[in-house]
C-alpha cells in the first residue's frame, strides 16, 4: 500500500523534489504513530479515499494538521480561506464546477499570477488546464477542506450548484445531497407547491430555502431518490420510508428517507446519518467541567439506568454515542437497540428495530438480556412495557442508558410512573437524569461584542449588577456563510438521584418538589448552563430565549 494523498508536484515554479508521503510526515512530526498510519492505510484501501480522510475519520488528527503537513512537504503557503479577502474579478477567473470537482478556489490575481487555495497539490495536468482557462500561472496556497468548501459555497455559490434546465435528474438529486453534506445539515426537505418544489437545508436545528425547481422538473427528482431509496416509484398515494448509502471522495453518509403525500405531490425529508465518523468525546458536546465529572461518574456505575431526556432534535444520541465511546471496552459487552443506528460504533453490536416489523424495542430488550449484556443503550423509551424491562434489567446488575422525552431531568421521574412503571422500581434503579437541547455557537471569526445592559437583565429577571460584559452577538462572514453561527453545543441540567429524591419518588413527589431539592444542591437549569455559554461567548442572547424557557 502507498499514500496517494500528499505526494509533491511540479508547483507554481518549484521542481517536485523527492517523493513525501503524507502519513510519514505526520509521524515524523510526532502527530501519529506508525501503527495508527497502517490503521489509516487499512481504512484508505478499504474504502478508497485518501488517506488524509482516513486519518481525519479516525480522529488521528485534524484537516488543519493535514494542510500544514500538505503545505511543508510541498514548500507551499498556508492560508486560511475564510480569512482571504476574495477579489471581486475573482467570480469568472475559474469555473464553478471546476471549483467544486477539483477543490479549488481563487482569491487574488496579481499581473499574470492567480493566486488560489487548494486542499492539496494539483496535479500538473490539471494545473496546466486552468492556467489555460484563466490565461494565467497559478500560485497555489493551501488550506483545509472543510473551510476551503465553505468558503467556495460563501463566495462563488450564488446559485443552484449545477443548471437545473440542463442538468439530469440523478446530477441534480448527487448535487444538492453533496451541498447538505458540505453544509453539515441535518436533513433535507424537498416541498412540492402549486407552481415549484422548493429545496431546504436544516443547518444548525434551523432551515434554509436553498433553490427552487420547476413543477415539470420536480417528479423526476423524487424519482430519483425513490429509486436511490429503493421505494416503489408507482405508489403516489401512500407515505414511504427507505435508505440510502451515499458515497462521495470524502466520505459515506447513511440516509433516511421518508415520502409523504400532500395535495400538490409527494414531499420528501432526507435525514443525514452519521457514517463512520470520528469518534465524538464526552468532552466536546458541551458539558460544564462539574457536570462532565459528574456524567463521567455515572456512566462507569456497574449497574442502574441513565436517563437522557430533552425534545426531538436536543442532541440525545449524540449524548449516548459520546458515553458509549466513552466506555467502550474490549472487556465488555455492550448492546444497542435503536431505530435508526445513527452512529456506527466499532466494538459494539448494534442492533436495528427499523429493519423488519418482528421485533421491537420491548422484544428486542428481552433477546439483549439473553446475549450475556454489562451495557445496554436502548434509542428510547416509548412504552410501559419497554420502561419497565429496562428498570428491572439495572436492577439485576446492568447499566442501562436510553432516551425519554420529557421537558427537564426532574420531569423524568414522574413520567415514568405515568407509563405505569411501580415508584418502588424507578427508586431503586434510575442512578441520574441528563436533560439538555442544543443552542448554535457564535461564529468565533465575525461575533461582535458589546455590554449588555439592564434591558437584558430584565429580560433575564436578573439584578443588573449580575449581568456583566462583554456579550457577544452575530454578524456574519465566509467562515460561517453569513449565518453567524457555525455549529451547535449542548446545555444542560444533571440530576443526580440521591436518597431525598428516591423518598420524593416513593412519595408521590411531585417534578416541582424534585426540582427545587436539586437546585438545594448541584443542579444548574438548563437556562443558567445557556447563561453561562452566554458569558463564556460561546453562544448568544436570542439563543438562550430560543431554546429555554424562565425557570
Amino acid at each position: 500500500m502507498h499514500e496517494a494523498y500528499g505526494k509533491p508536484r511540479a508547483v507554481a515554479g518549484r521542481p517536485a523534489g523527492r517523493r513525501m508521503l503524507l502519513g510519514d510526515i505526520l509521524v515524523q512530526k510526532g502527530l501519529i504513530s506508525d501503527r495508527k498510519r497502517k490503521e489509516a492505510l487499512r481504512l484508505k484501501a478499504s474504502e478508497d479515499i485518501p488517506i488524509g480522510v482516513a486519518l481525519v475519520r479516525l480522529g488521528l488528527v485534524t484537516e488543519e494538521d493535514i494542510a500544514q503537513a500538505l503545505a511543508e512537504a510541498n514548500g507551499l503557503d498556508l492560508v486560511d480561506p475564510s480569512a482571504l479577502e476574495v477579489q471581486p474579478a475573482m467570480m469568472d477567473a475559474v469555473p464553478i464546477t471546476i471549483m467544486h470537482r477539483y477543490r479549488i478556489m481563487p482569491f487574488e490575481r496579481d499581473g499574470e499570477v492567480l493566486s488560489v487555495a487548494v486542499d492539496r497539490p494539483l496535479a500538473p495536468q490539471i494545473a496546466r488546464n486552468i492556467e489555460r482557462t484563466a490565461r494565467c500561472r497559478l500560485r497555489q496556497h493551501i488550506a483545509p477542506t472543510e473551510k476551503l468548501l465553505d468558503a467556495i459555497s460563501f463566495y462563488f455559490d450564488t446559485g443552484p450548484g449545477v443548471d437545473a434546465e440542463s442538468a439530469t435528474a440523478i446530477e441534480i438529486v448527487d448535487e444538492f445531497i453533496r451541498r447538505a453534506m458540505r453544509m453539515k445539515a441535518s436533513d433535507i426537505h424537498l416541498e412540492p407547491f402549486e407552481d415549484r418544489a422548493r429545496l431546504r437545508f436544516r443547518v444548525d436545528g434551523m432551515l434554509q430555502e436553498m433553490e427552487a425547481y420547476t413543477p415539470e422538473l420536480y417528479p423526476s427528482i423524487l424519482s430519483r431518490i425513490k429509486v436511490m431509496a429503493d421505494l416503489d416509484i408507482a405508489e403516489k398515494r401512500m407515505p414511504q420510508d427507505g435508505a440510502i448509502v451515499f458515497h462521495d471522495d470524502r466520505m459515506s453518509m447513511d440516509i433516511r428517507v421518508s415520502t409523504l403525500p400532500g395535495i400538490y405531490g409527494e414531499k420528501a425529508v432526507l435525514r443525514l446519518l452519521a457514517w463512520r465518523g470520528r469518534q465524538l468525546k464526552l468532552a466536546e458536546i458541551g458539558l460544564s467541567k462539574r457536570y462532565l465529572e459528574t456524567f463521567d461518574r455515572l456512566i462507569h456505575l456497574p449497574h442502574g439506568i441513565l436517563l437522557i431526556v430533552g425534545p426531538t432534535g436536543s442532541g440525545k444520541s449524540t449524548t449516548l454515542s459520546a458515553a458509549l465511546n466513552t466506555i467502550n471496552d474490549p472487556g465488555v459487552n455492550i448492546t444497542t437497540v435503536e431505530e435508526p443506528v445513527e452512529y456506527k460504533i466499532d466494538g459494539i453490536t448494534q442492533v436495528h428495530i427499523g429493519a423488519n416489523d418482528k421485533i421491537g424495542f420491548a422484544s428486542a430488550l428481552r433477546s439483549i438480556l439473553r446475549q450475556d449484556p454489562d451495557i445496554i443503550m436502548v434509542g428510547e423509551v416509548r412504552d410501559a412495557e419497554t420502561a419497565e424491562i429496562a428498570l428491572r434489567a439495572a436492577m439485576t446488575g446492568h447499566l442501562v442508558l436510553t432516551t425519554l422525552h420529557t421537558n427537564d431531568a426532574a420531569s423524568a421521574l414522574p413520567r415514568l410512573i405515568d407509563m405505569g412503571c411501580e415508584p418502588f422500581l424507578i427508586a431503586s434503579s434510575v442512578s441520574g437524569i441528563l436533560a439538555q437541547r442544543l443552542v448554535r455557537i457564535l461564529c468565533p471569526r465575525c461575533r461582535e461584542p458589546y455590554d449588555p445592559g439592564p434591558r437584558e437583565a430584565e429580560a433575564l429577571h436578573l439584578d443588573p449588577g449580575a449581568v456583566q460584559g462583554p456579550w457577544y452577538r452575530s454578524k456574519g462572514c465566509a467562515a460561517c456563510m453569513g449565518i453567524g453561527y457555525r455549529g451547535r453545543t449542548g446545555i444542560f441540567e444533571l440530576l443526580e438521584v440521591d436518597e431525598r429524591v428516591r423518598s420524593l419518588v416513593m412519595e408521590g413527589g411531585t417534578s416541582e418538589q424534585i426540582k427545587e431539592h436539586a437546585r438545594h444542591g448541584t443542579l444548574r437549569t438548563l437556562r443558567e448552563d445557556a447563561l453561562n455559554k452566554v458569558n463564556q461567548g460561546i453562544t448568544s442572547l436570542e439563543e438562550l430565549f430560543r431554546v429555554t424557557i424562565r425557570d
